[in-house]
């Protein structure tokens, strides 16, 4: 028994304590919500006790809730922050004994005043601690309703300063005199490759589910690599938290997006799905068309996508949360010309390809001090291409030939032959992580990520020997050659650490270094970043940054580029990765509660650029024997022109990639926006100016870059004229590209002969385009363009509708993308423009249910 009455005694000694707390803690719960009821998720809600100091926190949840358990007795204040919103307070919480304390905080958008001005705050407006440089962000919503862009995120982004396009057919990217395929777009935390459909026309991003859409165009954090020149970013939305399910679409003349959402159907799980699907129907309105026409053969088809994204959120529960992503595309195309076709070029293209992705992450975020992001993927892009016929000699004009004349064109062997065929899958594994610390001046981020990657590819190219020499003089030609790759995995893997400090009030400040090991070239490139925040008022922030930037070399990234390298082991391992070094300054200012400014200036250098080996050939030329004679009966004649006595050097160019030259672009940005902070605004909109060079030199020879653009302006409006109508304006003028103008003719060689026409016995010409100083040296005519939109909304059968008009090029101004060049009867250099889009009228309506 004494034994016994001991070992209750020290029991009794041992849980004493615990008995005593847990008869003095309380739990402390209640919602976050704002003034109109809305609950609020991911509120920071700090608990500080007044006796010991000591701090509690936690994140509100879906529901807005919060939860504190084991509160020792005292008195309390009890806070909540969130982006965007003003703290809410209360002070001097009792809690005494066993108590379960509810409290409801209500917070309401942030607002101040400085030097008069009220600058009311959204989730869209970048914080003065925000170390991001050149942040451009647009809201899923506006990308819904600028004219012109056809609903597609990337044509939005162009519509801002600093970003163009290479041509209306296509939404890519062009930063601030930078090539596509230097961005870095990301998706969910998930690297995306060629991220286009339609072949380029559209992207694959649907506006209907994305959450948020951030682009930085230069200086951005170590936690982005790989890529020399800027980021996109994008994140798509969960679903329905508070109904099973919800649904909308959006149908116009070219495609069809459905897009439906819901809560999880498991009482016990939070979470949310949601899942979309498009596709595009020129194949079913245009194909038959086309068919009856005899303009394409019965079997044929026109370009058409489809596409289904999902997302599935499990959580949060217990600061965990389990995020599924999963993308599944189709691209085809099978144009085959039919017998009744007006001209008589006979060409077939068969093409199809395939965009896969599967992403799983893993959220964990135990407080608010703490979040780590593990996210693991799959990513899969297919093509099979063939491409084959034969051509009209290209430095003839088929507009002045007849369809009897082009008969006997034929006859004399002015069709040339070619033939492409390709098959290649892209295959890549990826394991990232993203962890962050919060302290009270610090914001430290470390992360890292392994990716294996895999690319067979199998091509050739068949060229008629005459057409091979049209292609071989002129100066844009890149070569490709025939071959089969079969890829074996290579990786890169990454880490990176940036803290982000506060120095003071007013002064911010974030170190980053980056390290990628790259095996493809079986090097590693170590990566500093500076980034600078100052804040001279509530209303006016000064942000700088420099960073050194790589890019490794990768089949990953040829499409972007349109150049083909031929990356095999032998020639890769020779290879550094290119290189550039951003210097950027920036102001911005809130002038009123509603209007932003921001000015910025910009320095790139590149440098490692790759390029095609150029060697030296030789070959013979001919010569008139009366240089002074240009009659054209006399150019003609193949007496009259002697070869060289010897062969004479020129520059060819091999599929084989070098580090051969360098560059650089610099410029400046103005941006003003008129945003709509609350429900009564009308008018919304933005205007830009944009001042760029963009130069690159090869072997002493500084040329422009291909996309170098020295002005861009960009008009942005839109106007709720009536509850129920909308009406929005863009407008846009560039001073477009650079191209290289064929100074005159000269006589066609082909082995080491003059090529000449048979049976007329004539010499046949093609273009001379000049040396390196003539390349890239003029400049296409001014680019400009008007698009209006008009939508009406209303609601019926319990759905809300919107029905809108959209117009591009609505004054049907012919801009250029290149010229169709030819030679005349007498042996003049011609030229027809080639158009961008013309007026296009698109109609459609959404619905929302």
């Amino acid at each position: 028994m004494k034994t016994l009455k001991n070992a209750l005694v020290l029991v009794f000694l041992f849980l004493y304590p615990a008995l005593i707390l847990a008869q003095n803690n309380s739990l402390v719960q209640g919602t976050i919500s704002k003034p109109d009821g809305m609950k609020l998720e991911g509120a920071i809600v700090i608990l500080t006790s007044l006796n010991t100091k000591s701090i509690f926190d936690t994140e509100s949840d879906s529901e807005g809730k919060f939860r504190f358990l084991n509160i020792p007795s005292g008195n309390y204040d009890l806070k909540a922050e969130l982006v965007g919103y003003k703290p809410s307070q209360k002070k001097n919480i009792s809690l005494v004994g066993n108590d379960t304390l509810n409290v409801d905080l209500l917070i309401d958008d942030e607002s101040y005043t400085t030097e008069e001005i009220d600058v009311v705050s959204d989730r869209f407006r970048q914080a003065q601690n925000d170390m991001r440089t050149s942040l451009l962000n647009l809201s899923p919503k506006t990308t819904r309703v600028i004219p012109g862009v056809g609903e597609d995120v990337l044509r939005s982004l162009q519509t801002l300063p600093g970003v163009t396009a290479p041509s209306d057919f296509s939404s890519q990217l062009i930063v601030r005199g930078s090539g596509p395929d230097q961005n870095l777009i990301v998706m969910d935390n998930i690297e995306i490759f060629n991220p286009y459909r339609l072949y380029g026309v559209f992207s694959m991003f649907n506006p209907e589910t994305l959450e948020d859409i951030s682009l930085i165009t230069g200086g951005f954090p170590s936690k982005y690599g790989d890529r020399l020149s800027a980021v996109l970013d994008v994140s798509n939305s969960e679903g329905n938290k508070k109904k099973h399910f919800t649904g909308q679409t959006n149908i116009n003349i070219a495609n069809a997006n459905l897009v439906f959402s819901g809560k999880l159907p498991f009482n016990n799980i939070p979470g949310s799905w949601i899942v979309s699907s498009r596709r595009s129907y020129y194949d079913l309105i245009l194909g038959p068309f086309a068919k009856n026409a005899g303009l394409i053969d019965e079997s044929a088809s026109f370009p058409s996508f489809e596409d289904i994204q999902g997302k599935i959120t499990f959580g949060p529960f217990d600061g965990h949360k389990i995020v599924l992503n999963g993308i599944y595309s189709r691209d085809g195309v099978n144009i085959i010309p039919g017998d009744s076709k007006e001209l008589e070029d006979s060409v077939s293209l068969k093409d199809k390809s395939s965009n896969d992705v599967l992403g799983l992450s893993w959220h964990y975020a135990p407080n608010s001090r703490f979040l780590t992001k593990t996210t693991l993927s799959w990513y899969r892009n297919k093509g099979d291409a063939q491409f084959g016929g034969e051509l009209l000699d290209p430095v003839l004009s088929r507009d002045i030939y007849s369809p009897e004349v082009r008969d006997s064109l034929r006859a004399l062997g002015l069709f040339l032959g070619i033939g492409f065929q390709s098959q290649y899958t892209f295959r890549k594994y990826s394991l990232q992580n993203s962890t962050i610390f919060l302290s009270k001046n610090h914001k430290t981020e470390i992360g890292g990520g392994f990716d294996v990657m895999k690319t067979d590819l199998a091509f050739s190219l068949q060229l008629d020997d005459r057409l091979k020499a049209i292609l071989q003089s002129n100066p844009n030609f890149s070569a490709i050659s025939s071959g089969t790759i079969d890829g074996k995995d290579y990786y890169r893997a990454d880490i990176y650490v940036q803290d982000r400090m506060k120095l003071s009030e007013k002064l911010f400040v974030q170190f980053g270094t980056r390290l990628d090991y790259f095996a493809i070239n079986k090097k590693a490139y170590l990566s500093p970043r500076l980034n600078l925040s100052f804040a001279v008022d509530k209303v006016t922030t000064v942000r700088g940054g420099s960073g050194l930037y790589y890019q490794s070399p990768g089949y990953e990234k040829l499409f972007d580029a349109q150049v083909f390298y031929d990356l095999s082991e032998e020639k890769a391992k020779n290879l550094e990765a290119e290189r550039s070094v951003h210097y950027i300054l920036g102001v911005e200012r809130w002038f009123t509660n509603e209007i932003f400014g921001k000015f910025e200036t910009y320095y790139k250098n590149f440098s490692n650029l790759l390029v095609q080996e150029r060697l030296t050939g030789y070959r013979y030329e001919f010569f008139l024997n009366d240089p002074g004679n240009t009659d054209p009966e006399y150019l003609r004649d193949p007496d009259n022109w002697t070869r060289s006595t010897g062969k004479v050097a020129y520059d060819s160019l091999t599929s084989v990639p070098v580090n051969g030259a360098k560059g650089y672009a610099y410029g400046f940005e103005v941006y003003l926006e008129k945003k709509a902070m609350n429900p009564n605004s009308r008018f919304t909109g933005w205007a830009s100016y944009s001042l760029s060079f963009a130069k690159r030199d090869r072997n002493g020879y500084i040329t422009p870059f291909r996309y170098d653009q020295r002005h861009t302006i960009n008009l942005v409006a839109n106007y709720r004229l009536l509850s129920w109508l909308e009406l929005g304006a863009r407008f846009n003028y560039s001073s477009n590209f650079p191209f290289t103008r064929p100074l005159g003719i000269k006589p066609r060689v082909i082995g080491d002969s003059l090529a000449v026409l048979p049976v007329l016995n004539i010499v046949q010409f093609d273009f001379d385009f000049g040396g390196e100083s003539n390349r890239l040296s003029s400049y296409k005519p001014a680019y400009h363009r008007l698009d209006l939109r008009a939508t009406a909304y209303t609601r019926f059968w319990n759905i809300d509708w919107s029905f809108y008009l959209d117009v591009i090029n609505v004054y049907n101004r012919q801009n250029v993308i290149g010229y169709d060049y030819y030679i005349d009867e007498n042996l003049q250099v011609r030229q027809n423009a080639i158009g961008q889009f013309p007026i296009l009228p698109t109609i459609g309506l959404n619905a929302r249910f």
